[in-house]
């Protein structure tokens, strides 16, 4: 790069500052200046940007450009200092009407017929507090048309994962969404307009829709958020190297990435495993743990108990159902309890079953799920 020579005249105790903070980074006097310089004219340009936008003068998506930071950092300085979100149109519309609405003798007045607007997209579902919430890129038409959060093909491999993982108890074909919220937890988009595709969103859109998804983070405090696809972890977390799995902190909350519809099928595992894992920790608190189930288990059908997982159980032999992985089967329990030293209850199921839906070497959590079964997942 060319660069020209600059010659400055500068204070004494700015001459010592810059001496002092050469030596400490063990650089030259001139690099030390350089560096300096390049950070003042960088947080100089921020913050005229952040004025620019706080005067709705440029959007989120300009406002990044400008900068060179991603649309996360972004919101993170918004909101550090305490920058109004400029109103949308849509909010313009609804404030001009309640001022007309205030008026006399023009409430009363017929308005022109208004453009026709898209009124289909699916609400808002907000989680208990500590449930997790479930965020997708926007709503698909066939959703919409339902009136259920994801009904299409990826949705419906979505609801099969999110139901292995013990999140979907007793969903009903079609309803999965109003399972999901039963059990206490929300769903949500980071664009709430629906389109053929996520390819028709305006990076405007998206770049709104983070910031809208961290308000309701902020006001719903989920335990975990939960991304459904990876176009929506990235939007939200302004980070296009993210992958499945942990991710980064959204507004002070843990994410997780599920798997894509089309990956590889020890990928999938693997990332439903992790996932489980987070669920455990931040999701279950009154929860135990199976033993770890052994190949002479899954011959015999069998899942065994130790004591603080009983507690889900009742005290003598019975034949009841549990939810394994979202899926409510039969099963015959005995606590083995008696005379004899104390020993691990145990589960019978259908060994074949059983065999396709544990793998050796797994320990399950169990817990007692919101239509007071226990559940094993």
């Amino acid at each position: 790069m060319k660069s020209e020579q600059l010659n400055l005249r500068l204070e004494a105790d700015l001459i010592a500052e810059l001496e002092r903070a050469s030596q400490e980074e063990s650089v030259d006097r001139a690099a030390m200046v350089r560096k300096l310089l390049k950070t003042a004219l960088t947080q100089r340009r921020i913050d005229r940007t952040l004025v620019a936008y706080q005067r709705s003068e440029i959007s989120i998506g300009r406002a990044c450009e400008e900068t060179g930071l991603s649309h996360w950092q972004m919101f993170d300085l918004i909101h550090a200092r305490a920058i109004s979100y400029p109103p949308q149109g849509s909010d313009l519309v609804e404030r001009v009407d309640q001022l007309l609405a205030s008026i006399p003798h023009v409430a009363d007045k017929a308005r022109a017929p208004e453009p026709a607007v898209q009124t289909d997209s699916l609400p808002d579902r907000a989680p208990r507090p500590g449930g997790v919430l479930l965020v997708g890129i926007n709503p698909a038409p066939t959703s919409a048309k339902a009136g259920h959060y994801y009904q299409g093909q990826h949705g419906q491999r979505l609801w099969k994962k999110l139901a292995q993982c013990g999140l979907l108890p007793n969903a009903l074909p079609g309803g999965e969404d109003d399972a999901f919220v039963a059990a206490g937890h929300g769903l949500t988009d980071l664009v709430k307009r629906v389109t053929a595709s996520a390819d028709d969103l305006s990076r405007e859109e998206l770049g709104d829709g983070a910031i809208r998804l961290a308000n309701r983070i902020r006001e719903w405090k989920p335990s975990l958020i939960i991304f459904a696809y990876a176009s929506a972890a990235r939007y939200a977390l302004g980070d296009r190297s993210i992958q499945p799995g942990p991710g980064p902190s959204m507004a002070g909350t843990p994410t997780f990435l599920l798997a894509g519809p089309y990956a590889a099928l020890p990928d999938a595992q693997e990332n439903l495993d992790e996932l489980r894992v987070l669920l455990r920790k931040f999701t279950q608190p009154n929860s135990a743990s199976t033993q770890r189930v052994t190949q002479t288990d899954l011959k015999h059908g069998m899942i065994r108990l130790p004591r603080d997982a009983k507690q889900f159980f009742p005290p003598e032999k019975a034949e009841l159902e549990v939810v394994l992985r979202g899926v409510r089967l039969p099963v015959k329990y005995d606590p083995r309890t008696g005379p004899a030293k104390v020993r691990s209850g145990t589960l019978r199921f259908d060994r074949k079953l059983l065999d396709r839906m544990v793998r050796a070497g797994e320990v399950l959590n169990v817990r007692r799920g919101p239509s007071g079964l226990p559940e094993l997942d």
